[in-house]
């Protein structure tokens, strides 16, 4: 079965998505990549296609998050099947037979659990299960199912369906301009009720009312093996730039990563950053423990400037 993995990305993240894709070449994954990129430079687009089997296509500005740009990405793949992943992340292992569910009826993609959906709606109250009042909004702005499909909520940082649930993907694109506002604050949006994880609410919407939404497949099948495993690094800062405690456990397999690209002589994005220097593991691992206080007292200082 063919199948292309699709990702979007700007400059902020070409190690990120550089990283993505050495991993599934590093591993021996030999499906082709579709990058849509925003504002790339010259040597991004020349480090990313030298990892062979990528097509990096030129996207029109946008005025909303590029995490929007998710549906339009994925329906430029031409195979069977399309796999939808975020760059921040990367496989530990050769992930390729676990990209895909094996009913084309299905889309496969992690559904959260009812303690995790619980801490995403925790500023609405107790609810494990999406809260009635979203459900509410959702039914009636897809206006197609009155039953919803599912109790909780999907993941919107990967996904693998089929080419006959292209419709679906349409749907979604033209649901995201509907709904959310034409403007980016980034990938959480809490002006919007209920659409404040823009474009994954908005999937998440579909999934519960559309008419034609494909099912939900019944397991997540990249976070069972350990030996193959889809890593998403969802804090920041992003391991590129600098260690959380959270993430420093990859930090060996991340950089081994990088080090097979350059024993294979592949031009890289630029210089290589300290957080990716597979032979400074103690000043990484000493620089994690405050990397997340500096971010929130940076966070902080920015928000108290913008008040005074």
């Amino acid at each position: 079965m063919q199948n292309t993995v699709v990702v979007a990305m700007d400059h902020n993240y070409i190690w990120g998505t550089y990283m993505l894709i050495a991993s599934m070449r590093c591993h021996q994954m030999p499906e082709p990549v579709i990058v849509l990129g925003f504002g790339l430079h010259e040597a991004d687009k020349q480090a990313l296609t030298a990892l062979g089997e990528v097509l990096v296509v030129d996207a029109e500005p946008s005025q909303r998050s590029l995490t929007c740009s998710k549906p339009d990405a994925m329906l430029l793949a031409k195979t069977d099947y399309v796999t939808w992943v975020d760059c921040d992340g990367f496989f530990t292992g050769n992930c390729s037979e676990k990209l895909l569910w094996p009913d084309p009826e299905m889309i496969h993609i992690r559904l959260r659990e009812e303690p995790e959906n619980a801490a995403v709606f925790r500023h609405l109250g107790k609810f494990r299960q999406t809260p009635p009042v979203i459900l509410d909004v959702w039914r009636r702005d897809v206006g197609e199912r009155e039953e919803s499909r599912l109790s909780t909520c999907c993941s919107a940082c990967f996904m693998s369906l089929h080419r006959r649930h292209f419709p679906f993907l349409q749907h979604w694109s033209e649901q995201i301009k509907r709904v959310l506002p034409s403007d980016d604050v980034g990938v959480v949006d809490r002006r919007s009720f209920a659409y404040f994880q823009t474009d994954e609410s908005v999937l998440n919407s579909l999934l519960c009312f559309a008419a034609e939404a494909p099912t939900v497949s019944p397991r997540y099948q990249l976070n069972m093996d350990p030996d193959a495993l889809y890593v998403h690094f969802i804090s920041h800062p992003k391991p590129w730039s600098c260690w959380t405690p959270r993430a420093f456990k990859y930090f060996a397999q991340y950089t081994a990563v990088l080090d097979w690209a350059r024993g294979q002589n592949l031009p890289l994005p630029g210089s290589i950053p300290l957080a990716l220097r597979s032979d400074q593991y103690w000043l990484n691992f000493l620089r994690s423990r405050v990397s997340v206080p500096i971010r929130k007292g940076n966070t902080l200082r920015r928000r108290l400037k913008r008040r005074s």
